[in-house]
């Protein structure tokens, strides 16, 4: 009885959070049929249809965006070094931890959710630039450029 009532506080916490519905199933294990009457609830309107981004290249098509995922990234590393969480409690902590600290940002959780899986699956990496020491996220964008969003220096 207590691991359900774990789960359905869950679902609830990333339907806040404007999670996409086949990701809270997926956390969760809820039905998806449940988790979208849910979202209705909490938010007044259906849940917003449409696949999730299946890699952070396709979120950093531009500047903002690019600096956007970045600021999570350097969110989410910091999170998961002090975290004794498990893995969807640390993305909702560095997610909320980004939107605390850039309010103006435009990342969507489920987009932050991309973001993180690359991360842990070493497809993209946070290093500093050697030259200003800003966060500079590799292997992040669609051309490839490596370049210090600061000092535009090539890395």
């Amino acid at each position: 009885m207590l691991k359900k009532y774990q789960q359905q506080t869950l679902a609830i916490e990333l339907l806040n959070l404007h999670a996409k519905v086949k990701i809270v199933h997926q956390e969760t294990g809820i039905p998806i049929k449940l988790l979208r009457q849910t979202y209705r609830q909490l938010h007044g309107q259906s849940p917003s249809r449409g696949s999730i981004k299946f890699s952070t290249r396709g979120l950093t098509g531009n500047h903002c965006k690019y600096k956007d995922v970045t600021i999570f990234a350097v969110c989410f590393q910091v999170a998961s070094t002090k975290s004794t969480e498990g893995e969807i409690q640390t993305l909702m902590t560095a997610f909320n931890a980004y939107k605390k600290s850039y309010p103006s940002g435009q990342l969507k959780f489920s987009d932050a959710w991309v973001v993180a899986q690359d991360i842990k699956d070493k497809k993209i990496q946070l290093s500093k630039c050697p030259q200003c020491r800003s966060w500079v996220l590799l292997k992040a964008r669609e051309d490839l450029s490596e370049r210090c969003s600061v000092c535009r220096i090539h890395l």
